[in-house]
């Protein structure tokens, strides 16, 4: 029997399986083993392949229906959130809709043909029809877990229209939206016929009534042996579902997190790739406007080893399964453990020991969720999703932290590449921390495209008017290294020039960034503080802007909004006499100018003419009606200069008498 911490219900994952509602104190096991942590090389056995087959001797149970409809939808969400829900996972009641946007109904068995071997469940009417009332959409996942059998079904033009032809009948069967493909993993022989096998879905897709139907593709953390295309695919799909907790598994030599944020000194023997890591390489292959089709997928559950040692990363003597979050949930509550914190790599962890031996779990909470979400909003993904809904019933913090990270997303801080800080004039200094660096979007820049330059940074923006020698210079430090990108558009494609400490650049008039990024001694970000030096030198014989004019992408405009520049200074058009609506166009005698149009000068309250009207005389007049004229006549008076006062007077009698 497993051993447990005190106060844990001990489990016998293989026999009992998992409980209905996945509540507290359930845990996870039976999945295969390997013998390293991830690296770059070769991909993690597959999580979901070892749940499905833990669960498909399961019998199907019904679901327990939602309380009630969400008050608040979907809708409302700034950002993708994709839960995975299992059929063995059936409280529906649990699920909060408005905090979710796609629900992948979790699957449907294909074999190397394309047939559907096993259903378990579906058409799930009581689970889509719950969706739908809240707005959130469901796609249907088909898995294949076979390296060979993928090769088989995608090689074949039978096998793919066969799996195509059922694909679209089970969706259609059982009202689905979209088609989540599951296929793990493709290998690099398949490349190509895995991007025809998704185009042809698209097509048939389109052809059978069904254009606005989605796809997604469950994708690894690394794109290993670059067995996909990922460009061509996003040609097609809409989604990249990141499997971002393949770091640590049951066959890792050192315990740790199955989904890893990034790599600290003390984690470095252990794993060379994390969440940082990843994604910075899917960025890399794929142009800035896709990054928005990538879906970060984080773990509720953790990860139980008897380690060697009670001390953080502990070498491992055996895997005892996963945990779900509502399971660490109960250890935690029972009080006989301590919740513990590694802050380099913002997770949780605990530890205990039983019979003598130690057990350590590595797990997610809010806090280091938190973390992950806040990183895949700095590199500008599309979303992120979770395996698997339910792992944190019925505990609603997850929830929460749904709501408040993608909805009423704040606007950028200053140095971001959306709001970078302004170079008012040359020479410029300043000096910054890229460890709290606003952005984290620029990873690998085509001036240097084999150059990992995927830690925190800080942006700059820089006007010059003329042409000259731009130079920017950082110092070199020892234990630190921020680096110098000059950019002609906020994309690490748009890289004019770069350098370690010294950047020099000849420019033309125009509106450039200039990135400050930190540089990755693989794995590790050296972030930390710099000192920036940036200055202009025009070219000879250029001529910049004028003493009262500002540099503007380019162009020497107007510092103040509205104004115009006509020769000796900046005017308002629409209130300047001599330049109204535009340059040169003056109001004569007794107009002026409103609204950038000429139109006669009303009286000023009290009798008297603005300068501006009457050719610069400011005489007042007594009130018209001590003049003895009426208030008709004063109303007319008003849309009169003063030369035609008595000429007005006798026409205005002359009337009377008539």
């Amino acid at each position: 029997m497993k051993p447990t911490p005190p106060g844990r219900t001990g489990i016998r994952p293989l026999a009992l399986g998992l409980a209905l509602t996945l509540g507290a104190g359930t845990a996870l096991a039976g999945e295969p083993t390997a013998p390293e942590p991830a690296t770059a090389s070769a991909p993690p056995p597959s999580w979901h392949a070892a749940e499905s087959a833990r669960h498909a001797a399961e019998p199907l149970r019904p679901r327990i229906p939602p309380r009630s409809l969400p008050t608040t939808l979907a809708s409302n969400l700034e950002r993708v959130v994709y839960g995975y829900y299992p059929y063995w996972v059936t409280d529906l009641s649990t699920i909060r809709w408005s905090a979710l946007t796609h629900l992948a109904w979790f699957s449907l068995d294909l074999d190397a043909s394309g047939n559907v071997t096993a259903h378990h469940g579906w058409p799930d009417t009581a689970t889509v029809t719950a969706a739908h009332d809240a707005g959130v959409r469901v796609d249907l996942t088909f898995t294949l877990f076979s390296g060979s059998g993928i090769q088989a079904l995608c090689s074949s033009p039978a096998n793919r229209a066969t799996t195509i032809a059922n694909m679209l009948a089970e969706l259609e069967a059982g009202g689905a939206d979209g088609i989540s493909v599951d296929f793990e993993f493709v290998n690099s022989a398949t490349r190509d016929d895995f991007t025809t096998f998704v185009t042809e879905l698209r097509a048939a897709l389109d052809a059978g009534g069904h254009a606005d139907a989605e796809i997604s593709i469950a994708a690894p953390t690394e794109n290993y042996g670059n067995a996909l295309d990922v460009p061509a695919l996003l040609d097609q799909a809409d989604w990249f579902f990141l499997m971002g907790y393949g770091y640590f598994w049951g066959g890792s030599s050192h315990a740790g997190p199955a989904g890893l944020l990034r790599v600290t000194p003390d984690w470095a023997p252990y794993s060379s790739l994390s969440m940082v890591r990843s994604i910075a390489s899917y960025s890399k292959l794929i142009p800035a406007a896709k990054r928005r089709q990538l879906v970060w997928g984080v773990p509720y559950y953790g990860r139980e080893w008897v380690t060697a040692t009670g001390e953080l990363g502990a070498a491992t003597v055996d895997s005892l399964g996963a945990v779900t979050y509502s399971a660490s949930v109960g250890d935690l509550a029972s009080g006989n453990v301590e919740k513990l914190w590694d802050d380099g790599i913002k997770n949780p962890w605990y530890r205990w020991q039983s019979a003598g031996a130690w057990h350590e779990v590595y797990y997610d909470d809010a806090e280091s969720l938190a973390a992950k979400y806040g990183l895949a909003l700095a590199e500008d993904l599309g979303g992120v999703g979770m395996w698997a809904l339910n792992y944190d019933a019925p505990h609603t913090e997850l929830w929460d932290l749904l709501e408040t990270s993608f909805t009423n997303l704040p606007a950028p801080a200053e140095g971001h590449r959306s709001h970078p800080i302004a170079i008012p004039s040359f020479p410029f200094q300043d000096a910054r921390d890229t460890t709290v660096g606003p952005s984290q979007y620029f990873n690998y820049y085509s001036c240097a495209p084999s150059t990992p330059e995927y830690g925190r940074e800080w942006v700059y923006r820089l006007d010059v008017c003329q042409p000259g020698t731009l130079v920017a210079k950082v110092p070199s430090y020892a234990d630190r290294d921020p680096d110098l990108h000059l950019l002609s558009a906020p994309d690490q494609d748009a890289c004019l020039a770069r350098d370690d400490t010294e950047l020099s650049a000849s420019v033309t008039p125009g509106q450039y960034l200039l990135v400050v990024d930190t540089y990755v001694q693989m794995p590790i970000e050296l972030e930390g503080a710099y000192e920036l030096d940036v200055d202009f030198t025009p070219e000879p014989g250029s001529v910049g802007c004028a003493p009262y004019l500002a540099c503007l992408a380019g162009a020497c405009v107007c510092a103040t909004a509205g104004e115009l520049d006509c020769g000796a200074g900046c005017v308002d058009p629409a209130t300047d006499r001599e330049h109204c609506g535009s340059c040169g166009v003056a109001c004569g005698i007794g107009a002026a100018c409103v609204g950038g149009e000429c139109a006669p000068a009303p009286l000023h309250a009290g009798g008297a003419l603005p300068p501006s009207a009457s050719g610069g005389c400011a005489c007042r007049l007594a009130p018209a009606s001590a003049r003895g004229v009426g208030s008709e006549d004063a109303a007319a008076l008003g849309l009169l200069g003063l030369a035609g006062l008595l000429r007005a007077r006798r026409t205005w009698g002359a009337r009377r008498r008539g």
